[in-house]
C-alpha cells in the first residue's frame, strides 16, 4: 500500500463505515443550541463565531479535565467527523465534559475557501474552544491527522492540557521517517494537491514541519497512545522495507517522551472510534488519573 493511499484514499474510505454507523446527514446540517438529553446530561449543540466563519461545537456532560476531540483528516463532504466520537463522549459524560468539533470546510462547520495554515488550524481550535466556553485544562483525544493538531495544541499551550489520548494518530517524528521512502511517497510530495484539491485544504506538511521544533521539549504530562493492531501504521510498505523498523522505534520513542507514557495495542482498525469506544473511554479515565495523582 502506498504512503498516498495510506494518508489520504485509506483513511476516507474508513470514513464510509461511520457514515453507515452514525447514520449522518450531510455537511452544514441545522444545530440547535440546545439538545434535549433523557438522562438530565447537560448537552449543548451549536455554531461557534471565530472570525466569521461557523465551528460547529458539540459538548456533553460535566467535569473537569474537559476531554477535547481532535478529529483524523476528513476529505468526504458526506463525513460528519464529531459523530464518530459520539459513542465516546456518552461513555465519559458522567464524569467529564467532553466537547467534540468538526474543523472548518467538513461536518457540520462551514466552509472557508481558502487553504489551511499551521496557524489557521491552530486558531480555528483556539477560537472554538475559547468563544465555546470549554474550559481548561483538557485532556486531548486525538485520532489520525488529528494528532499534529493536538500536539501544536499542548505544546503552544501547556498550562492548558493536563493528558493526552493518541488514537492511532499521527505523531512529528513521521517527517525524519521520509528519509526510508520514496520522494514521491513523502509529506512534501503532497503539500499542493492538500491545499488546491482536497476538502481541508490542509497543508500537511507545513504543520509537521513546524512542530519539529518541539520534538524532545513536551510539556510533563501522561499520554496513552491506542495503536491499532488491525493494520498497524508503521508496517503497510513492503516497497521500503526500512521503514517499518524506524517507524515502530520513533513510535515508541514518542509515546516515552511523556509522563508518563504508555504504548497500548487495540484489536481495532485505524479509525476506532466506533468500533471500541469503551476502550478509548477506559484510556481517557486512565489518563485523567495520571494526571490527577501526577
Amino acid at each position: 500500500m502506498s504512503l498516498a493511499l495510506h494518508r489520504r484514499s485509506l483513511l476516507a474510505a474508513l470514513f464510509v463505515g461511520v457514515l453507515l454507523l452514525s447514520g449522518c446527514t450531510g455537511p452544514n446540517q441545522p444545530v440547535s443550541d440546545a439538545l434535549p438529553s433523557p438522562s438530565g446530561t447537560p448537552h449543548d449543540s451549536r455554531l461557534i463565531d471565530v472570525d466569521g466563519h461557523g465551528l460547529y461545537l458539540d459538548c456533553k456532560g460535566s467535569g473537569s479535565p474537559t476531554v477535547v476531540y481532535v478529529h483524523g483528516w476528513t476529505d468526504k463532504r458526506t463525513h460528519v467527523p464529531h459523530e464518530g466520537a459520539e459513542a465516546i463522549q456518552t461513555l465519559l459524560a458522567d464524569d467529564h465534559r467532553v466537547c467534540l468539533y468538526d474543523r472548518r470546510n467538513v461536518g457540520s462547520s462551514e466552509t472557508v475557501d481558502a487553504a489551511q495554515t499551521p496557524d489557521d488550524m491552530l486558531h480555528d481550535m483556539e477560537g472554538v474552544l475559547a468563544n465555546g466556553g470549554v474550559e481548561p485544562p483538557y485532556i486531548l483525544m486525538a485520532a489520525s491527522f488529528g494528532g499534529l493538531l493536538a500536539y501544536s495544541f499542548l505544546n503552544h499551550h501547556p498550562d492548558q492540557v493536563s493528558g493526552v489520548v493518541f488514537l492511532d494518530a499521527f505523531f512529528p517524528d513521521e517527517l525524519a521517517l521520509d528519509a526510508y521512502l520514496p520522494a514521491d511517497k513523502t509529506f512534501q510530495h503532497f503539500q499542493d494537491d492538500d491545499m488546491c484539491c482536497t476538502l481541508e485544504r490542509i497543508n500537511e506538511y507545513a504543520l509537521i514541519d513546524g512542530l519539529q521544533q518541539y520534538i524532545g521539549h513536551e510539556p510533563a504530562i501522561p499520554m496513552i497512545y491506542l495503536a491499532a493492531a488491525q493494520g498497524p501504521r508503521g508496517g503497510w510498505n513492503p516497497k521500503s522495507p526500512d521503514y517499518s523498523p524506524h517507524f515502530t522505534e520513533a513510535q515508541q520513542a514518542f509515546v516515552d517522551r511523556f509522563s508518563p507514557g504508555e504504548l497500548r495495542w487495540v484489536d481495532a482498525p485505524h479509525f476506532m472510534e466506533p468500533e471500541i469506544p469503551d476502550v478509548i473511554a477506559q484510556a481517557v479515565r486512565d489518563v485523567a488519573a495520571g494526571a490527577e495523582t501526577g
